[in-house]
């Protein structure tokens, strides 16, 4: 195949300027879409490198005889630790997937220590950062980890076997260039990647390499399955209903479970006569049918049902390359769309029937029409959730928990696009059917935390002194500390000295030789201790006034909407969760819900580390009712004050009448209030609303617990705030 002069013209600049500039010349070439990736080294890596494992000089040959020593590596620059004593260094090591051997983390870092020891003789600490995942997703655990590190510039080398077992693509650049900007050395050692010296090009072209790698490993692995499928191998993990014996190779050696043919039979009769898919579920759990040899889940469920009522290979189609996987740039994650329809592989296979593929399209077709009605968003139009991740969700979306089940409520609840239901009641584990109006609740929340915010009160002169004391003593300590420290560096230079004298006595045996490097290194490290706790500002604890957490929490809110996705961010970290409890008046009627969180004003406070008496005093656990009373209940306490009052016109009580038409309200409504303050007095209660712990026998509006699909099964965390 021809290479474009343009292509051979790149190969041959990037060899010349890394044979300049020193490095091995491992070139990776590309070509356009379309060809097969030409990959090739346009020369093999030199000597002196493959004898240094990148250190830039050859190391000295091996002694002839065993059990001598090999000469160490030298690396220029050499390294050199911060502090002038221990170098601190990052070892970074993946694996990609569960499958692999986690023993390749340790081989990893087997290597990585011994390249570095070869090159410094001094004491080492070492981080380790190891992981499963990925290489393509930014996002991981250990990529947030190792960022951290080198950002708190502490450490002076960064190290791993090549650049892909921290990160793929252009991100592992941007690492590089992190790392060169900290002054953190990151040494990348089967890509000769020294960010000490003029690293750009070869990392360049290391992240090029490994992306095509992958590229190629997955386009063979796919061309692989392709051709496979064609020849009616890839028999994987069938269905219920179909037996794969041991041993079979391709779909020729499937067979079809005898046992599922009157099932079949009956399933496709119920969907016929318009039943719908939990219904065959139901039907399905309550005769025992197992779900299936390669089923992970022992009950049936209404997308079970329809997974396997959709699967073509019923009428004796096998279906391939119907989804496929697809990168999200941004996250370097997966997810799964539609193919094309040039993609789709089809093989014919009448033994594995179980219908007439009229029949069954004609079966498919009527359901398909039948819940055409039931799909979100318009006919032919996307889901009006989809490309929309969870994390803009508008607030209180994926904020609030049900108390009962302690699981998520999640909008669509009713049918009502604005309204959140409890997914355990979905799902029927959970009988707390109530629905939250979303924008209702988010005022109504919203609100109260400001309420609760003006409402703050000073703190107290004794919680002031009490921060200071415990300031004082932290500083007390770390003083004290320091004076121990220097005592104990005086015996040591004293002990040094003794030493010293009997060596030049002795001539120095290995005793004596072995106790002074025990002694020396001893005052090292309590120097160190002793550097560390001086740099140590004083525990000064500033102790912001109430006014200037209010100024603060203004600022924080001022001039976002409630339903915008910043104000979600901000309320998120001032509300850890928020957990709503269904209660009821005790005269009965509408059962309703009231939320129950912790206000935690801290982080509006600048600075991490407040002592706790502060952060308990910034602390607040609220209750809000996310509903308007009813009538009885927002009038009643106006009804009884009316009618415990003198009428100066007439020097007696208010009548029923009286404090009816004073309130506004019918002479029914005000009897009703009074009569819920004297059910109030002959409980002892001050609340009128008490709360429902089990669903009622009287309210026909919760029947979720009445399915016979219902089973109750609440969370660990169920009922906690």
């Amino acid at each position: 195949m021809a290479v474009s002069l343009g292509l051979v013209l790149a190969c041959v600049y990037a060899l010349v300027f890394s044979c300049c500039h020193g490095f091995s010349p491992v070139i990776t070439c590309f070509v356009p879409l379309g060809q097969t990736q030409i990959a090739t080294r346009i020369a093999e890596r030199t000597a002196v490198s493959a004898a240094s494992g990148g250190c830039g000089r050859p190391v000295a040959d091996a002694p002839a005889q065993g059990g001598a020593e090999m000469a160490r590596c030298h690396l220029e620059p050499a390294l050199a630790p911060r502090n002038g004593s221990v170098l601190k260094v990052i070892v970074i090591d993946r694996i990609s997937t569960a499958n692999q051997d986690p023993k390749s983390n340790a081989d990893q870092r087997a290597m990585v220590h011994q390249w570095v020891e070869d090159r410094f003789d001094g004491p080492i600490e070492w981080t380790h950062i190891s992981g499963q995942g990925s290489g393509e997703c930014v996002d991981r655990k250990q990529v947030l980890e190792a960022e951290e590190l080198v950002e708190s510039g502490q450490y002076d080398l960064a190290v791993m076997e090549d650049l892909g077992r921290h990160m793929r693509r252009v991100h592992a650049v941007l690492f590089c260039e992190l790392c060169e900007d900290m002054e953190t050395r990151l040494v990348a050692i089967n890509d000769d990647i020294d960010t000490f010296k003029e690293w750009r090009l070869h990392a360049f072209f290391a992240a090029m390499k490994h992306e095509a790698s992958n590229k190629d490993t997955s386009e063979r692995i796919k061309r692989t399955l392709r051709h496979r499928f064609a020849q009616g191998e890839v028999v994987q993990c069938p269905i219920f209903g179909y037996v794969k014996p041991q041993g079979a190779k391709n779909d020729d050696d499937l067979q079809k479970d005898p046992a599922a043919e009157p099932i079949f039979e009956e399933w496709f009769r119920r969907l016929d006569d318009g039943a719908a898919y939990s219904e065959i579920s139901d039907w399905l759990n309550e005769n025992g049918v197992h779900t299936g040899p390669y089923c992970r889940c022992d009950k049936w469920s209404g997308k079970m049902v329809a997974r396997i009522t959709k699967n073509p290979i019923l009428k004796g189609l096998r279906v391939r390359n119907n989804m496929k996987s697809k990168r999200v740039n941004k996250s370097g994650k997966y997810k799964s769309v539609k193919a094309r329809p040039d993609e789709r592989l089809e093989r014919c296979c009448p033994h594995l029937a179980f219908f007439e593929p009229q029949y069954y399209d004609r079966v498919i077709r009527k359901v398909k029409q039948r819940n055409a009605g039931c799909r979100p968003g318009r006919p032919g139009s996307k889901h009006p959730c989809s490309g929309r991740p969870k994390k803009r969700t508008v607030w209180p979306g994926q904020h609030i928990f049900c108390g009962i089940c302690g699981r998520l409520y999640r909008y669509g609840g009713h049918g009502q696009n604005d309204h959140l239901l409890c997914r355990g009641a979905y799902e029927y584990r959970c009988w707390n059917a109530i629905t939250v109006d979303g924008p209702e609740a988010a005022e109504k929340i919203a609100s109260a935390v400001f309420d609760e915010i003006s409402r703050l009160p000073e703190f107290d002169s004794t919680l002031i002194a009490m921060i200071r004391e415990e300031s004082e003593k932290l500083d007390s300590h770390r003083e004290e500390r320091i004076r121990e420290l220097a005592n104990a560096d005086q015996k040591l230079d004293r002990e040094i000295q003794n030493v010293m004298g009997a060596v030049r006595q002795t001539g120095g045996s290995p005793s004596l030789l072995a106790e002074l490097a025990r002694l020396e290194a001893d005052k090292e490290r309590n120097q160190l201790v002793r550097d560390e706790l001086e740099q140590t500002p004083r525990q000064a604890i500033d102790i912001p006034s109430i006014e200037e957490v209010k100024r603060l929490a203004r600022e924080s809110f001022e001039g976002l909407a409630v339903d915008s996705l910043e104000f979600g961010r901000h309320i998120r970290r001032l509300i850890p969760k928020i957990k709503v409890f269904p209660c009821r008046l005790i005269d009965g009627g509408h059962i309703v819900l009231r939320a129950r969180f912790t206000l935690n004003l801290a982080p509006l406070v600048s600075g991490g580390d407040q002592p706790d008496d502060l952060l308990e005093s910034l602390t607040r656990t609220m209750n809000v009712d996310l509903f308007d009373p009813p009538q009885r209940e927002e009038f009643r306490e106006r009804v009884v004050a009316l009618r415990s009052a003198i009428n100066p016109k007439t020097g007696k009580n208010h009548t029923e009448a009286e404090v009816a038409r004073n309130c506004g309200i019918t002479i029914t409504a005000a009897q009703r209030a009074a009569a819920l303050q004297r059910k109030m007095d002959q409980l002892g209660l001050s609340d009128p609303f008490v709360p429902v712990t089990e669903p009622p026998g009287d309210y026909k509006k919760l029947r979720r617990h009445q399915h016979r699909r219902y089973s109750f099964r609440p969370l660990e965390d169920a009922g906690q705030t």
